[in-house]
């Protein structure tokens, strides 16, 4: 199984990353995620692809660049690979993103279950939710159906057109037939954590962004065979058609 990471359409949008290097607020390549949603809340960072947090933040009453931002779907590229084709395909591509997020549980062997879900009840009830949800460090992003009406962001104090364009993104990533989830495959810290060491070599001048995913493809086939080819593969195709059927 040979890694695509290392092809033109990968390393093109790496070029694309070293560019806009020199557009980040001072220190930022060293922002961790806090310091990105208050750079970006507090007019100090042009843009933000992340959760929805540092939007939120940038919402805040007190915040000095509030109602002028608006949130909107992460960009496509011109190509796609064709997995039936193994080849690809010079066409538009756009995908909603969807990555982990939080959940709540309450443990069967607690000794306490009726308290436990007593107050989670208290803290996802509508009163709270609605305060979580503006505020930016909280990270409570929305979920329940009345959260995807523009009119809830409106009484938040948002102007109509930066409510519209939140909700829209947020809808529209929902209902999108391409989405695509976390990577889930055994070995999946290894694989990125070479990607992370890859894309930090190229930011960092080090390497140009081919010859970082170059490396980053051999780590990648290193560890596959580790792990074993058909072991990923299984794995990554019960993530596909996951990606598909939902």
């Amino acid at each position: 199984m040979k890694p695509l990471i290392n092809t033109p359409g990968f390393v093109r949008a790496l070029q694309d990353m070293v560019k806009a290097k020199s557009t980040w607020a001072p220190g930022g390549a060293n922002f961790g995620l806090g310091d990105e949603i208050f750079s970006f809340g507090g007019g100090q960072t042009l843009m933000s692809y992340s959760w929805d947090d540092a939007f939120i933040q940038a919402q805040q009453p007190d915040s000095k660049i509030r109602n002028t931002v608006q949130a909107a779907p992460l960009p496509g590229s011109t190509e796609v690979y064709n997995r039936t084709t193994k080849s690809w395909d010079k066409k538009a591509n756009q995908a909603a993103y969807f990555t982990w997020g939080w959940t709540s549980a309450v443990a069967k062997a607690s000794s306490h279950q009726e308290m436990a879900f007593d107050y989670l009840c208290f803290f996802s009830n509508e009163a709270n939710t609605a305060l979580d949800l503006t505020i930016g460090r909280f990270g409570v992003n929305p979920y329940r159906i009345s959260h995807f009406a523009p009119e809830f962001w409106e009484k938040q104090g948002w102007d109509k057109d930066v409510a519209k364009a939140y909700v829209d993104t947020l809808s529209g990533m929902e209902e999108n037939p391409n989405r695509v989830f976390d990577l889930r495959v055994p070995g999946v810290n290894q694989y990125m954590s070479a990607l992370a060491n890859g894309v930090a070599a190229a930011l960092a001048g080090q390497e140009s962004p081919q010859q970082a995913l170059d490396g980053v493809a051999r780590e990648w086939a290193k560890i596959t065979d580790q792990i074993g080819k058909d072991k990923v593969q299984s794995a990554y195709r019960n993530v596909v058609a996951l990606e598909d059927e939902s």
